[in-house]
């Protein structure tokens, strides 16, 4: 454990873990340790510390000064045996006894997950040493650099945060982070413009207004110029919607100012758990199982937004002011009960708005029945709940029917294992699905995921990669030959056939299942990087983003597949902010990490991606295998399915530069 707790954001602050607050008597002694501080571990020469400290005065007297300074700190940190070292030479802080905040700050800033940047965010309490006074001018042409340096990465920080809170429909702590960015840089005109558009978002076109009349004076006051043509043509915006208070669909990319829409127009609906009424609670999966087929079925039809199954578990108790803030319209609640043998399922649509029952509707039927009860009930919600579409429809979200109870528990079962980013999970998926197809060989949820497992583990060898593979699209083929109106199977066999190079089978698969579910956002997730591995990025982007507007608690596969499109599309800073997300979910994310680092000149970054890259393939494979297979760049190319060469080459071009050739 540090000795000694250094402060150095928003003036300088010492204390020791057990005694408490340290004090310092003199500028120059705080001076000295800040300087120390910022990098602790390395030695800074007696000489330039002299220099920077006291550089009007002789070599004698700035020795002096300087050996008097350090006797004071000495006395004060624990004397010899304490954290302040030197020697003739140099000065240095012991790195493994002190714990500095600027450290601590850049590293959580850098590693970029929504917890790192939010404990970054409430390590910046103020500027690098805000209350420092009496200094050389040598002093503050190291100082002023370093305090600029360090409000950029707070600034990144902040708003890549504020970027995570949209992304997740955090539309409170989204607000409370734009404030405090603006604190930093009150003058910054994209987060008053992404600000003003979050309020018309919630139907707050007044306090939009305000916003920029406000912004506005402040450009004027302080420096004397105009807000940009953007901000004006969005002042333009707000004045149209003055007095509206209805909030519109929610849409972080229009936010951000990623998208030229604030909404698709859709109403947006969300299916909230259904609760178990028994009075001894044993239906133990039906009423999530339920839940999941409505927002599946629902995901299908081309006039309806559906909130997807993980942030629908997610909302709680109280969902009412998170679906306020998401602009969903319409609630999707029921319950399931079981007495004795007989089970009953109530649904009800809900205006969220009116808090009026649109719609209700009670099912009963047999314990013994409940594969087949459970899909009438779906079948029946869901074919009620979009009133105006068509009867056709109906006939897209027919599911086959599951034969067998022990079946149906084991893809349930296997579905939750697959959810799991650990490793051991992907066995027990295997184990369940491969038990559900013995009981039930018509299942085609049960071959779409043993698709997924086999496809997810990959190989360590070329060859072995590719007997997974097609053992992966025989599954597939299967699943699709059983239900040709599911779309999980064709964007399992439109992805694997990428990966054999079968381009033009992919693309009508591809195609065939964002026919089929337009919605639901597994679909758009992964049809749309296969999308951008054939060379439409921005498409695969703007599908990925869809993906996780209808999913704010979105699963890490999510981030992978929007960062993953960022990279082919060359946008490196959003490729990155994406795949920090999800650095470990499968081996190649460290790859495509570093790829994204080195584009975007973040070397230090790359060479640490690059590193665990290539440690961690050292021990899966071992040295020899490892060269046998044409090195790091040669294994990670296995699993890569671009359709253009140029793309390829782009991509490896990223992973030389970042170290792995």
């Amino acid at each position: 454990m540090a000795e000694l707790e250094i402060a150095l954001l928003g003036g300088l602050r010492l204390r020791h873990p057990d005694r408490g607050p340290i004090g310092l008597a003199g500028e120059k002694g705080s001076q000295l340790l800040a300087r120390l501080a910022l990098r602790p571990g390395t030695r800074h020469r007696r000489d330039t510390l002299q220099a920077l400290l006291w550089p009007d005065s002789d070599p004698p007297h700035a020795q002096g000064n300087l050996r008097f300074v350090l006797h004071q700190l000495r006395s004060i940190l624990g004397g010899t045996e304490g954290p302040l070292r030197s020697d003739s030479q140099s000065v240095w802080l012991d790195p493994d006894r002190v714990a500095v905040d600027v450290v601590r700050f850049e590293a959580l800033a850098a590693e970029g997950t929504l917890e790192a940047l939010a404990a970054a965010c409430n390590l910046y309490c103020g500027d690098f040493l805000s209350d420092a006074a009496d200094l050389s001018p040598a002093y503050e042409d190291w100082l002023l650099p370093e305090r600029e340096r360090l409000r950029e990465v707070a600034r990144s920080a902040f708003w890549n945060l504020f970027s995570l809170r949209l992304w997740r429909g955090e539309v409170t702590e989204a607000k409370a982070c734009a404030q405090r960015y603006l604190g930093i840089d009150p003058y910054c005109e994209r987060m008053h413009a992404a600000l003003m558009r979050l309020h018309l978002t919630q139907g707050e076109g007044a306090i939009a207004a305000g916003r920029y009349n406000e912004l506005r004076a402040r450009l004027a006051r302080d420096l004397q110029i105009q807000p940009s043509a953007e901000v004006e043509q969005l002042a333009r915006a707000v004045r149209q919607a003055s007095g509206r208070s209805v909030p519109e669909p929610f849409n972080a990319a229009w936010v951000l100012g990623r998208s030229d829409v604030p909404a698709d127009g859709k109403p947006l609906v969300a299916v909230l758990p259904f609760r178990d009424l028994s009075e001894d609670q044993t239906l133990v999966s039906l009423p999530a199982a339920l839940t999941e087929d409505v927002i599946a079925d629902l995901a299908r039809f081309r006039r309806l937004g559906v909130l997807a199954r993980h942030t629908s578990f997610a909302l709680g108790r109280d969902p009412e002011a998170r679906l306020r803030q998401l602009g969903a319209r319409y609630t999707v609640e029921g319950s399931v009960r079981r007495t004795g043998n007989r089970l009953s399922v109530t649904a009800r649509l809900v205006d969220i708005t009116s808090q009026r029952q649109l719609w209700g509707e009670h099912y009963q039927g047999d314990w013994e029945e409940l594969p087949s009860f459970q899909e009438e009930a779906a079948m029946a919600i869901v074919a009620t709940i979009p009133v105006q579409v068509e009867q056709a429809e109906l006939e897209r979200v027919r599911h086959r029917e599951i034969q067998s109870l022990s079946a149906y528990e084991h893809c349930l079962r296997g579905r939750e294992h697959q959810r799991s980013i650990a490793h051991a999970s992907h066995a027990k998926a295997l184990e369940h699905f491969s038990s559900a197809l013995e009981q039930d060989p018509t299942s085609a949820a049960a071959h779409c995921g043993l698709a997924v497992c086999y496809v997810s583990t990959g190989g360590i060898t070329p060859e072995e990669e590719d007997r997974r593979r097609e053992r992966a699209i025989s599954h597939a083929q299967q699943a699709i030959a059983l239900d040709p109106l599911d779309s999980q199977g064709h964007w399992l066999l439109g992805m694997l056939l990428q990966m054999r190079r079968d381009f033009s089978g992919a693309r009508f698969h591809l195609d065939r299942a964002m026919t089929l579910s337009p919605g639901d956002v597994e679909t758009l997730g992964y049809t749309g990087l296969e999308y951008a591995y054939a060379g439409e990025p921005e498409r695969g982007i703007g599908q990925a983003e869809q993906a996780i507007r209808l999913n704010p608690y979105f699963p890490p596969v999510s981030a992978e597949q929007i960062g993953k499109a960022c990279l082919i599309a060359h946008r490196y800073e959003d490729a990155l902010f994406w795949l920090r997300q999800t650095p470990d979910r499968i081996t190649t994310n460290r790859g495509w990490l570093a790829a994204a680092a080195a584009y975007a000149g973040r070397v230090d970054e790359a060479a640490m991606h690059a590193r665990r890259m290539r440690a961690t393939l050292q021990q899966r494979l071992g040295e020899e295998e490892l060269r046998a297979v044409g090195g790091p760049i040669g294994w990670l190319r296995l699993p890569a399915r671009f359709q253009h060469a140029a793309d390829l080459e782009h991509y490896e071009r990223g992973l030389e530069l970042a170290g792995l050739g």
